[in-house]
């Protein structure tokens, strides 16, 4: 899986698991994540340290997806550690951060 460099990865060697909306999110997997919301995943789920879609999206560059999310209800305030504005910053994805500051 496709996790950069700011998101919370376990120190131990547990399987890490996400929410299968954060998962595919973190892959730009389009396709899956508008399956996953026609049958009605909840937009705002979240791993157990608070890593939403969004800031999966977000962080690893997938501006369609970001885009898809926000149509469908995604908290863009919602934070863990960051906010999905934040980890779009310090990734440097230009276009997505000015996409967040517009919506």
């Amino acid at each position: 899986m496709k996790l950069s460099s700011f998101s919370a990865i376990p120190e131990n060697n547990e399987e890490l698991h996400l929410p299968e909306l954060v998962y595919w999110s973190s892959l730009g997997e389009v396709e899956q994540v508008k399956l996953l919301l026609e049958q009605g995943v909840d937009v705002n789920s979240i791993d157990e340290e608070g890593y939403s879609a969004l800031q999966a999206a977000a962080e690893n560059n997938y501006i369609e997806i970001v885009q898809l999310l926000l149509e469908q209800g995604a908290d863009k305030a919602l934070k863990g550690q960051y906010t999905a504005l934040e980890l779009a910053e310090m990734a440097g994805n230009k276009d997505i951060v000015l996409y967040l500051k517009a919506y």
